[in-house]
């Protein structure tokens, strides 16, 4: 439902929360309409989690919810209004929650930084009597996905208080994406072909030798090398090789990927409060949360550029040369390399196996009170949070101990051998990953009537608060990036770096409603609301930000509401304190092949290049995300513009029936975003004086690869706008009771709640070279991921005695994958979805016992395909079902 306030929120009563089967909270809310993009569930293997560092691979069972498209750290997470260590939904116990309040539209004015897209709030069971016992149970109808689990509530009330507490498990069971046509293999989209293809780096090796050592294999262009693949034997003589090349020569990676992660979650919360006297009240909650969960990626893919290598003499090798990365070695060195690659996948060593151990605690505790007689009343509160997430990599390769088993005598060259691959698990190496997150809040609340105004009473709420969240993130050693070299013990895609901070704020707010008008003709009520906040951070500077609302109605049944404020975003932790992880973006080098004349007028771009440059020696470069601070650069908030202007009409002649339209617009400027290194390089060669020039880093002219870039340093930037316009619209209809003659059909009641996104542009660069907006309404990308035009949610309920039931539908409108095809570049169509889902329950009172069963995606929808830009499903895993038809039950027992 749409409440009937200045600002549009959607309510999501306990009743939708419990109908829709799922024992966590994120499935719940990323069927809203309102709610597109790029977001984290457990359908996610990489979704990293919101973690301090790229390394973090995903799998660890959270979900995240990201408003009007614009990500998920846009959208504020609350819980009964207070802000959470870790905005992992899935980690709110549901039995815990009352209701979910949405509000889609800017609200820094009232909440701070972080609601440019809106807030979703959770309010907590606060009145609830007796005790219940809840058991779930579900599986798709592939036969797996099962999911089970259980929760206990017990409440208590009296006079001058209540209580409620509990207890929930859940468990996920990891789905393989082999068990889907769509994702059991990679798919690729080339010239207009779709190819079943993967991974060219491949068990049998893919390796880089003269022509001369291959079995007469053609040479590739302009060289007198080819690729070899070993065919049969042990490796170590020539005829055991084939040439490499043909659809046999790729390796299935999403054999080995989870389109639904293994997790298990363990909650306790408590809710209570307790009246001292008739002027204050103690209030608190506190849960906990235990969540273990994993992904899952193929068997390591390793070539020499890792750091390893193999010598000519080596007894096991037949080629006679030295198979090496050859940019960077010294050509007088002994034994010296001779640049000859040699890749091959580890698949004796297993599958690299993410595990995630998440710990999270709030608590959140306070009094509150009145004036004496007056109609003021005060709270003051204090708020901790704590997350501690480890994650540890399983069958990483440590490249020192897989270079010494190499030259002890381990055959590389036939790493499948059970006997060479019990020599290569000493190079096998489990790093750890350590992110602790803390919040701490401090705040006062004041409100009251002022004096008396046409409309009523005028109203105003004042307060101030203090908040420090700090981040620290480590790495064990192995695992720790050298920036000199971009590697680290193990290989280079597990490299990260410690990084940690912390950022303080304090903030004052006032807010005033002033009725205007009541009951008078055209101005059945006439309310202005005005607010304002400033916030002080430590880290970026102070902010204020105004908020200006209107509530006119002109009759009593019809609400015009209009909302236009101010809303910023500070830097947060990861974007000010991530420590360094190493990429291997393209780069198109602006430097290539210039003039010394050239040269002189791009010194700063192109310093250390000689005239007539060939180029980098690979298309791809070493780059370095990390936070503004690990470069000694500093940040600024986000800030832009959020505007509504809505009806809500509730007609007096059709009782039970209420429509809402609301068109929508958020700005934003400065964004926060990590930079790519093709904006450094293009930047930079544009203005010698640009502040990017020093993230270029190229090799000097004592070096044989003068000018090649040595690494370009890509950390968070304030750089680009983005904007987007929409509307909202919902109608509910409690249909009257009515019979059919004799007989009563029960009571219905229905549910329409849409959104069209009508513009979403980008400028990612402003004022650098060709920069341009580009609208991205209607698309799917993987920067903002799935901006659908129209979505929306259809639903019908009906109870009859102790029956009741419930049909939803929900749609995704179809939408254009931009640059799909890998050779082209051409985009590709992806269609509409439809998903319905079904659900009844029976309420057997003699033994106070419920029964609900249920269907999900009831017509077993198959998502649309992205290819190669699924992240190794082919599929967006933020928008559709990747399980399909689900059947699930559930039983409650009222005690």
């Amino acid at each position: 439902m749409d409440a009937e306030t200045a600002s549009p929120v959607v309510t999501l009563d306990r009743s939708a929360i419990t109908n829709n089967g799922s024992p966590t909270l994120g499935n719940v809310l990323q069927a809203l309409p309102s709610i597109s993009g790029n977001a984290t569930n457990t359908q996610n293997n990489s979704n990293g989690g919101g973690g301090a560092s790229p390394t973090l691979e995903g799998g660890d069972g959270a979900a995240r919810v990201s408003l009007r498209g614009l990500g998920t750290n846009r959208t504020l997470v609350l819980v009964d209004g207070q802000r959470l260590a870790n905005a992992d939904i899935n980690m709110i116990p549901q039995n815990m929650v009352e209701r979910v309040d949405v509000l889609a539209e800017g609200a820094s004015t009232v909440y701070g930084s972080d609601a440019i897209g809106g807030v979703v709030n959770f309010i907590l069971r606060k009145d609830y009597q007796g005790a219940e016992l809840s058991l779930n149970d579900g599986i798709s109808s592939h036969g797996d996905a099962q999911r089970h689990g259980g929760q206990f509530t017990v409440g208590a009330s009296g006079d001058k208080g209540n209580v409620v507490a509990g207890v929930d498990y859940n468990k996920y069971s990891p789905v393989l994406a082999t068990r889907r046509s769509f994702s059991s293999h990679q798919l690729y989209l080339s010239s207009g072909v779709v190819t079943a293809a993967g991974s060219g780096t491949i068990p049998t090796g893919r390796l880089l030798v003269p022509v001369s050592q291959s079995p007469g294999c053609a040479p590739r262009a302009g060289t007198t090398n080819t690729y070899v693949t070993l065919a049969n034997g042990s490796g170590n003589a020539l005829s055991n090789y084939r040439c490499y090349g043909g659809a046999g020569d790729t390796f299935n990676y999403n054999a080995y990927n989870y389109i639904q992660t293994g997790q298990e979650r363990t909650n306790f919360f408590v809710v209570g409060n307790y009246k001292f006297n008739d002027h204050v009240t103690f209030f608190g909650d506190a849960f906990y949360n235990h969540t273990h969960s994993s992904g899952q990626d193929a068997p390591a893919p390793t070539n020499v550029n890792d750091g390893w290598h193999v010598l000519a003499s080596n007894p096991n090798n037949p080629f006679g040369v030295t198979f090496s990365s050859g940019a960077l070695v010294d050509p007088n060195a002994p034994n010296a390399p001779s640049g000859y690659a040699f890749g091959t996948r580890l698949t004796g060593l297993g599958t690299r196996l993410h595990t995630f151990t998440t710990d999270n605690q709030q608590v959140n505790a306070g009094l509150r009170g009145d004036f004496g007689q007056s109609t003021w009343i005060w709270d003051a509160s204090v708020d901790y949070g704590h997350s501690r997430r480890v994650q540890t990599n399983f069958n990483e390769v440590n490249v020192p101990a897989f270079q010494a088993a190499i030259d002890a005598g381990a055959n590389i060259f036939n790493q499948a051998d059970p006997a060479v691959t019990a020599r290569l698990k000493n190079g096998v190496d489990a790093p750890m990953y350590t992110m602790t997150n803390t919040m701490k809040q401090g705040q006062f609340n004041a409100s009251g009537e002022v004096w008396d105004l046409p409309g009523g009473p005028m109203q105003v709420s004042t307060g101030g608060l203090y908040r420090k969240t700090s981040m620290d993130y480590n790495v064990t050693s192995d695992a720790i990036l050298d920036p000199a070299t971009g590697t680290c013990t193990v290989l280079a895609e597990a490299c990260g770096s410690p990084g940690g901070g912390s950022i303080n704020v304090k903030e004052l707010y006032a807010e005033t409603l002033l009725p205007l008008i009541s009951e008078h003709p055209w101005a059945y009520a006439l309310n202005l609301d005005l607010g304002v906040r400033h916030s002080d951070y430590n880290t970026s500077g102070s902010t204020t930000n105004w908020k200006g609302a209107i509530e006119w109605r002109p009759i009593s049944d019809l609400l015009v509401r209009g909302t236009i404020s101010g809303v910023f975003r500070a830097p947060n932790l990861d974007e000010l304190y991530d420590g360094r992880t190493v990429a291997g973006p393209v780069l198109t080098d602006p430097c290539v092949g210039l003039t010394a004349a050239e040269l002189a007028q791009h010194t700063a771009a192109c310093q250390f290049v000689p005239p007539q440059w060939g180029g980098n020696p690979l298309g791809q470069v070493t780059a370095y995300y990390s936070g503004a601070a690990a470069i000694g650069s500093t940040l600024k908030p986000e800030k832009g513009n959020s505007v509504d202007i809505g009806f809500v009409y509730s007609p007096s002649w059709m009782t039970g029936l209420s429509s809402s339209l609301d068109f929508w617009h958020i700005n934003l400027n400065d964004m926060l975003t990590p930079i790519t290194a093709q904006t450094v390089v293009n930047a930079c060669y544009a203005n010698n004086n640009s502040p990017y020039c020093s993230y270029i880093n190229r090799y000097d002219n004592t070096s044989q690869l003068a000018g090649a870039v040595n690494y370009i340093n890509t950390p968070v930037v304030n750089l680009g706008s983005l904007s987007t316009t929409g509307v909202d619209f919902t109608m509910n209809y409690v249909v009257p009771h009515f019979d059919i003659g004799s007989v009563d059909p029960g009571n219905f009641k229905a549910g329409l709640n849409t959104t069209y996104t009508s513009t979403y542009k980008n400028d990612a660069t402003p004022g650098q070279p060709g920069a341009k907006s580009i609208n991205y309404a209607g698309t799917y990308t993987q920067q903002f991921g799935n901006i659908a035009r129209w979505r929306g949610t259809v639903q019908l309920n009906w109870n009859l005695g102790n029956w009741s039931a419930q049909w939803q539908s929900r749609y995704i409108h179809h939408l254009t994958n931009l640059n799909a095809d890998f050779t082209t570049g051409a985009s590709a169509q992806m269609g509409s979805v439809t998903y319905h889902a079904i659900q009844a329950g029976y309420e057997w009172a003699s033994i106070h016992t419920r029964f609900d069963v249920g269907i999900d995606n009831l017509s077993d929808k198959v998502p649309p395909l992205v290819y190669q830009n699924g992240n190794n499903y082919n599929v967006d895993t933020a928008t559709y079902d990747t399980i399909g038809r689900y059947y699930w039950a559930r039983v409650t027992v009222k005690f």
